[in-house]
């Protein structure tokens, strides 16, 4: 006997991948903000320069040295480093969070209705827009706050680390918005053209 397999509906799926995903980011957020403030042990993660000298490390080979990454991890930490973690941490998954439910929410519209309309392309242009803005100016607020947070461990050559891959997702995340959002309305004219003649 011959069973049809169910055709997946991606947008279903996606929506309802996005829901989880909004779960799960929302709790994360929510423990990790709740360990920052109760005061819970945390890593921050440094330069190494003026921690350790080149040759601290004991028993290996020739030609192995310390990265210049080192991570520390502050016991008790003070109100002013709980802040400054909190500056370093929270704005991204905020941001996440936003681009989640903005996403969850477009998505779940083009499943029930029209998905070729301009309601949905201004929907893509904002998720871009938020993202290309976003993106960048939480990066910026996290390195500030990583820079305070390590000068409060050391306020003599010790310097947060700076990774530019972050604003850079989120820029080529928030073109890729705008690349999609184009899509949708070329499609958009395109139908419209082809209703004409018809």
């Amino acid at each position: 006997m011959r069973t049809s397999l169910r055709r997946p509906d991606w947008l279903d799926e996606l929506h309802g991948l996005l829901a989880i995903g909004l779960a799960l980011t929302g709790i994360a957020g929510a423990v990790t903000t709740a360990r920052i403030l109760l005061g819970r042990p945390f890593d921050v993660e440094v330069s190494s320069k003026g921690f350790l000298r080149s040759d601290a490390l004991l028993n290996v080979p020739p030609g192995v040295s310390i990265n210049s990454e080192l991570r520390l991890q502050v016991e008790q930490p003070t109100g002013a480093q709980r802040g400054w973690e909190l500056l370093t941490t929270l704005p991204n998954l905020l941001l996440l969070l936003l681009v989640l439910f903005l996403l969850w929410r477009l998505v779940g519209r083009a499943r029930h209705g029209d998905p070729f309309t301009g309601n949905i392309v201004s929907r893509f242009r904002a998720l871009g827009l938020l993202s290309v803005i976003g993106g960048p100016t939480v990066w910026v607020l996290e390195s500030v706050g990583g820079f305070a947070l390590s000068l409060t461990l050391r306020p003599i050559e010790t310097y947060a680390l700076l990774d530019f891959a972050i604003p850079g997702t989120w820029l080529l995340w928030g073109f890729g918005m705008f690349a999609i959002g184009e899509i949708v309305r070329r499609g958009q004219s395109l139908r419209a053209e082809l209703d004409g003649v018809v």
